[in-house]
């Protein structure tokens, strides 16, 4: 096809195993997605925004329960690995796929890093030496180095393997967490802590808008597409992804709600002085529960927050190994990173790059806020390039074809719309280095092709009006467009381009159906 960039033979897929029912699809995207966050973005929420702290969690489950309904109905209709980055490009075309592979694969290669990162962060409890301030000291960056490569290592051995491993871990990170809540709730729950605090909104509604991104709360979620990731290896996937997926959002989201309650109204009243702000907790959970005289779960807390990162670290891996591969499937990346290992059944090139890069990236930053708000970003990015990909496959087939059906086009819409509006909110700081980043995927496209085509372009166009109305804004911009009606003007854009999005995406499939080969017309059906 005259479009796309130079493409895998999608016969690799078939060489991956098909054996992941609901209960190991369910247990791997719990696993995903109870990591570090859990740990630690109740906290810097609170910090951030005092008891706001609540909407920013709400609008980060609004936002990823309609992506979560976005990918389920993906995974319904065209199940595959990878599909994160495929399904955009299938939908809107090569520059979309090029654009949308390269931020996921900056996903790919980040993600491993903030959970090793959190790893020797909480260990420092025991191991003071590997911190430095509020980063890691170099020999806790080569610490968390290496655990990128032994969980790795743990990966290469297949994906029966990684799912028995993992129905132990995913135990436990169930168990730990909901007695966190349980336990500090019952031992102190103050609701003075409000008005010591500042009131409801003591930083006004901004900071908890700005928190759903720069606190690490869209990052929390990350991993409730593992399922839908991950179909292409699943037993029945229009069965099993629905189940596994829904399962753990609602879990989570009640997990989070209850996480960020201990935060707000456990914490002692004499440490609110000056403000949430003015808070400082090394090992926040842990050292609340020794505040409230629970020093033995202290011990507890401070021993599963090693394990708890430890699990998403050794399930991410293998994730976001299907990103890159996905990422390779599109023609983004080289072929050979699409290559399935006959033996064990997993693409273990892609796995092997994502651990030699991340380990890099740790030992470059070692910090795991400026970790995980960084990849807040690229995250936001693909969920809107879903959301989008939802529409246009959804628009292009039958409506009984899909698991959203009729609803397919309204949940994609509100999704892209909230999506943009997440991005906005992460401020300038980080969209001036995150955009000119995602660009790089833009020339890479160019490279790969050697031509420009118009189809996709809403992508670009979608990235130049964050940037320029971040830079005018008053989340972190220069505040010449004063809120809250920047946040309008971000939303209604929104809405405009995914109209043009929607549009593109249409005649792209007109154009598909019009020049696909026999060949092409099944790998793609």
């Amino acid at each position: 096809m005259s479009e796309t960039l130079p493409a895998v033979s999608p016969d690799e897929d078939l060489r991956l195993r098909r054996g992941l029912g609901t209960t190991p699809l369910s247990l791997i995207t719990f696993s995903s997605v109870i990591g570090s966050g859990w740990l630690l973005a109740p906290y810097t929420a609170a910090k951030a925004a005092g008891p706001a702290a609540f909407l920013s969690w709400t609008i980060a489950s609004v936002a990823t329960a309609l992506v979560a309904l976005a990918f389920i109905d993906l995974a319904f209709r065209h199940p595959m690995s990878g599909g994160n980055v495929r399904w955009p490009q299938l939908a809107s075309g090569p520059l979309v796929g090029a654009l949308v592979g390269w931020a996921v694969f900056l996903q790919a290669v980040s993600a491993g890093p903030s959970e090793s990162t959190a790893v020797v962060q909480y260990a420092a409890k025991w191991l003071p030496w590997v911190m430095s301030g509020e980063s890691l000291s170099w020999q806790g960056r080569l610490i968390a180095a290496g655990l990128l490569v032994f969980f790795c290592a743990i990966n290469l051995f297949g994906i029966k393997l990684l799912a028995r491993v993992n129905n132990v871990v995913a135990t436990i990170k169930v168990v730990i967490p909901a007695l966190t809540v349980i336990l500090l709730l019952a031992s102190g729950f103050d609701t003075t802590n409000i008005a010591t605090g500042g009131g409801v909104a003591p930083y006004g509604v901004s900071a908890a808008l700005t928190a759903v991104v720069g606190g690490g709360l869209v990052y929390s979620f990350t991993g409730i597409n593992a399922a839908a990731v991950m179909s292409g290896e699943a037993k029945d996937p229009r069965r099993t992804v629905p189940r596994a997926t829904l399962i753990v959002l609602a879990g989570t989201i009640v997990l989070y709600m209850g996480l960020q309650a201990v935060m707000i109204f456990s914490l002692p009243n004499g440490l609110l002085g000056s403000g949430w702000h003015g808070i400082n907790l090394n090992s926040p959970l842990a050292s609340l529960a020794t505040l409230l005289g629970l020093s033995w779960f202290a011990t507890v807390l401070l021993a599963d927050a090693v394990f708890s990162p430890s699990g998403s670290l050794l399930i991410g891996i293998g994730v976001k190994g299907r990103y890159t591969y996905g990422a390779a499937q599109n023609g983004l990346l080289p072929a050979a990173l699409a290559k399935v290992d006959a033996r064990f059944g997993i693409p273990r090139r892609a796995l092997m790059l994502n651990v030699g890069i991340g380990s890099v990236i740790v030992l470059t930053f070692g910090n795991w806020k400026s970790i995980a708000s960084s990849l807040s970003f690229y995250y936001g990015l693909s969920y809107a390039a879903v959301s989008v990909a939802v529409t246009v496959l959804a628009a292009a087939t039958p409506p009984e074809q899909g698991w959203l059906r009729r609803w397919a086009i309204p949940v994609g819409f509100a999704s892209f719309v909230l999506s943009g509006l997440i991005l906005y909110w992460s401020t300038w700081e980080k969209i001036r280095v995150a955009v000119p980043l995602l660009l790089v995927g833009f020339l890479i496209y160019l490279v790969r092709t050697s031509r420009l085509r118009a189809a996709g372009g809403w992508l670009v166009g979608f990235l130049v009006m964050l940037a320029v109305l971040s830079a005018l804004g008053s989340f972190g911009g220069a505040g010449i467009i004063a809120a809250p009606y920047d946040s309008l003007l971000v939303g209604a854009l929104s809405a405009g381009i995914w109209w043009l999005a929607h549009r593109s995406g249409l005649r792209h499939q007109q154009a598909l159906a019009a020049t696909a080969t026999p060949r092409e017309a099944r790998s793609m059906a």
